[in-house]
């Protein structure tokens, strides 16, 4: 039988799941199935282009300290 392996994930730190819990307005859960890509819906596509955008602004972060 073949397992079905779920691998597609952003991954964040806990203090950028708290922002967007706070800026959406949401639940940790809510964050934590759209990061997981268990939920499709506008929220979970908006919640994922925003930890995204906190993920660049650490890269934009680092390199600028390089």
């Amino acid at each position: 039988m073949k397992k079905d392996i779920h691998t597609k994930e952003i991954l964040i730190t806990a203090s950028q799941k708290n922002i967007i819990v706070q800026e959406f307005k949401t639940t940790r859960q809510t964050v934590y199935c759209a990061l997981k890509y268990y939920t499709n819906s506008k929220l979970a596509k908006r919640i994922r282009l925003r930890a995204k955008d906190l993920l660049n602004k650490d890269v934009k972060k680092i390199e600028s300290e390089n």
